[in-house]
């Protein structure tokens, strides 16, 4: 992943995209894991994260990560939040919150 793409820009599609089930777990628990607060994860940590869910997920839609029929695990919750903060903020394209539906996977 390229670490100096500016916020809001899109990191070349291919890097994002994980290869294996495998890869898209590792990319997910490394975005839990992280000591730092969410919202201070660079643009391509973050997204690295984002696109796993949905590798994982395909079946999720970003809408309902807050409603109990959305079928969202609690714990992904936050990361969904988090989108549609750095979204409102022009830090993530439409393309990029909606990364399944808009072709980015």
């Amino acid at each position: 992943m390229n670490s100096k793409t500016p916020p809001g820009e899109a990191v070349e599609e291919t890097s994002l995209i994980p290869g294996s089930s495998q890869e898209a777990h590792a990319r997910l628990r490394h975005l839990l894991d992280q000591s730092a607060p969410i919202k201070e994860l660079s643009h391509d940590e973050f997204m690295s994260g984002w696109i796993a869910i949905f590798h994982i997920a395909p079946a999720l839609d970003p809408d309902e990560a807050m409603s109990e029929d959305g079928g969202w695990p609690v714990g992904w919750a936050p990361i969904a939040t988090e989108a549609f903060r750095r979204f409102e903020m022009k830090k993530l394209t439409k393309e990029e919150l909606y990364p399944h539906f808009t072709g980015l996977l």
